[in-house]
């Protein structure tokens, strides 16, 4: 769990002692685009060099349904000009997931002088605050920007009607952030798998006994179950509400808030697995149930651990262009023995680069599984961004609140209690 009342991508779950893991404006605010039909595609219209910071002109916001396409396919053009941006929680295909099933994701548009777009931050608000897109379920957040430019957050929440930004997983922060708005830091952790899996997988066996002893225990599974098999991109439905009945009675037992809770968690996790976004300007969907997915572009997917004919484990996730996030991974409990969960990661891993995956992101949160399971270590940070003295003082108290419930002796007693009284404790961060 990171320091911050969030919930980062979950964990392996193994079994007996695992750790476990995302009002609008009237649509005048984009008159200036949407009067213009005869608008030219953005490869015409807009540069591909990026504008300096001074050339700022105004900042739209607009409900993202009313963004132009050429906005979407600039949106694209800027988030490629950054490696910090590849995490898919910043296509604007994960945005436009989001409003189909929640309908109130704004979009703040960083315009220059001759109307060119310099950044983008999809958000919702929230009693008055501006929260990420997607909520929790959001492990990577920022502006869109082009290089260099310098975000200016006070006019960023002037235009956004906000009083402050809320985030909990900032990627590619500038340096002065963290001083200046009192942000706190957390590791992040991925695995760069290189030209291959398989030998990365094998470095993973002779560093870390967990993985290394791995293979004892699936092959004992595929004696005593039946045989062993990854489905890598399952599209069944019902394998898809399995997993999520299964991650919901994880929650339940580990005394966590149920991210499943809301209707819109589910529908958005239907939605990237059905894989059918029609929207303008986005990119188009990809052929789901390939065998190759380097040039996919975003949608969900669910692998599952098949032992005989008994799914043992599985994961929901996003894969976009050969970059598999694993967010949500799970098992059946009466496998646990077999350490079902890390029989899955292994198996993934094995598959990797005969599928085109590259990179397999963990996202932020200092789980020690994570530390076993990937090579390559990052920082992300979070905290409240706001010029008012006030919000930061109860956002400060708040997040004090949190950290001192968390040292109490017998916390976990105390979690089963708040959870058994109130199942829906922390659900404003869902909201």
């Amino acid at each position: 769990m990171t320091p911050q009342p969030s919930m980062p991508s979950d964990s392996l779950a193994n079994g007996p002692g695992e750790v476990t893991q995302g009002d609008c404006d009237s649509a005048s605010c984009c008159e200036s685009a949407l009067k213009k039909p005869d608008r030219p595609e953005a490869k015409e219209t807009f540069a591909t060099s990026p504008a300096i910071p001074q050339d700022v002109q105004k900042i739209d916001v607009c409900e993202f349904a009313e963004l132009a396409p050429s906005d979407l396919i600039r949106w694209e053009q800027i988030r490629a000009m950054r490696k910090d941006f590849e995490p898919p929680f910043f296509a604007a295909r994960f945005a436009a997931a989001v409003n189909s099933v929640r309908g109130d994701v704004l979009t703040a548009v960083i315009r220059s002088s001759n109307n060119e777009p310099l950044g983008y931050l999809p958000f919702h608000r929230v009693g008055g605050v501006g929260v990420p897109a997607g909520r929790f379920l959001n492990d990577a957040q920022n502006v869109i920007a082009i290089p260099g430019l310098q975000v200016d957050w006070a006019e960023l929440a002037r235009a956004a009607r906000v009083r402050a930004f809320n985030l909990h997983a900032i990627v590619g922060s500038e340096a002065d952030w963290i001083e200046r708005y009192q942000l706190k830091s957390v590791n992040a952790f991925r695995a760069d798998l290189g030209d291959d899996s398989g030998d990365y997988l094998k470095r993973l066996e002779k560093e870390h006994r967990t993985i290394g002893k791995q293979g004892q225990k699936t092959r004992k599974l595929g004696r005593e179950i039946g045989p062993v098999r990854l489905e890598l991109d399952c599209r069944c439905p019902e394998i898809l509400k399995q997993t999520i009945a299964w991650k919901r009675a994880q929650y339940q037992r580990t005394h966590i808030l149920d991210l499943f809770l809301p209707d819109w968690t589910r529908d958005l996790i239907t939605l990237l697995h059905e894989n059918s976004l029609g929207q303008p300007g986005l990119q188009p969907d990809s052929t789901v149930a390939s065998d190759n997915f380097s040039n996919d572009s975003l949608r969900g997917i669910c692998s599952v651990l098949w032992a005989g004919d008994t799914p043992v484990a599985t994961h929901i996730g996003m894969i976009e262009h050969g970059r598999l996030h694993y967010w949500f991974p799970t098992y059946d409990l009466a496998f646990a023995r077999y350490s079902p969960g890390t029989a899955l990661f292994t198996e993934i891993l094995r598959a990797a680069t005969p599928h085109g995956i590259h990179c397999v992101d963990m996202g932020y949160g200092e789980q020690p599984y994570k530390k076993k399971q990937t090579g390559t270590t990052t920082q992300v940070v979070h905290g409240t961004i706001t010029h008012s003295r006030w919000h930061r003082m109860a956002f400060a108290a708040e997040a004090t609140l949190v950290q001192a419930l968390r040292r109490v002796p017998m916390k976990e007693t105390v979690k089963r209690a708040i959870r058994t009284i109130n199942p829906s404790a922390g659900i404003k961060k869902l909201k």
